[in-house]
């Protein structure tokens, strides 16, 4: 069984970067990490991009 952990933002580039690699232990054992942003202007996306395996946006 595969596991996806979602995580919804919206101008959290204080916080995102802390928040994804707390969470890389648990791709170990084959999880999914997902951001599903909601328009974050502050470079959130920017910053989570490189710990993601899916970045979803909207405008």
């Amino acid at each position: 069984m595969a596991l996806s952990i979602i995580i919804p933002v919206l101008n959290e580039a204080e916080s995102i970067v802390a928040t994804v690699e707390l969470l890389q232990t648990f791709r170990q054992g084959g999880c999914q990490l997902i951001v599903v942003d909601g328009g974050s202007r502050d470079g959130t996306v920017q910053l989570a991009e490189p710990y993601v395996d899916k970045l979803l946006t909207s405008k």
